[in-house]
């Protein structure tokens, strides 16, 4: 047998696959979400293999599938990198493994509060008067109350939000 003959023997009977083609087309048309998929993935195996180290619960696939109430299979396919996730699912990984995969400053907002106290003294009947005031999260109080001379208090806290 001749190596042509050979080589049209292998090119009839040869199977031919282009699904790697239509897999490079998806890949590229889906890389936005892809990227960022892949990113929780990464996140996610490196808490897992953190847990593992300090012993702590989600530490293997098959717990963290547990604390989330999916499958096994389901935690591969996102540990893959390349499943869709919304966003009621990446909120169940945040609190299974504790960490945070999107933070968008909800929980992070410190609040400056600043109360102020005017004493007027020149009178025997006292008046109490309250004025709240918020402008870029910093919340004046401003107490007035009348009596014969005047005293200026400022109490500054930071509340965490």
């Amino acid at each position: 047998m001749s190596i042509n003959n050979i080589k049209n023997r292998l090119r009839e009977f040869s199977k031919k696959d282009n699904s790697w083609i239509e897999r490079a087309k998806y890949r590229k048309e889906n890389k936005a979400w892809l990227d960022i998929s892949f990113a929780i993935a990464v996140k996610v195996m490196s808490s897992l293999k953190s847990n593992k180290a300090a012993n702590v619960f989600p530490k293997t696939q098959k717990e963290l599938a547990k604390a989330l109430d999916c499958s096994p299979q389901y935690v591969n396919k996102l540990l893959k990198g390349s499943e869709k996730l919304n966003i009621e699912t990446i909120s169940k990984i945040q609190k299974a493994l504790n960490i945070i995969i999107i933070d968008i400053g909800l929980k992070k907002k410190n609040v400056e509060m600043v109360a102020q106290q005017e004493v007027i003294f020149n009178k025997k009947k006292v008046i109490i008067i309250k004025n709240y005031k918020k402008l870029d999260n910093v919340i004046q109080c401003n107490f007035t109350t009348n009596r014969e001379h005047s005293q200026i208090n400022e109490y500054r806290k930071v509340i965490n939000g």
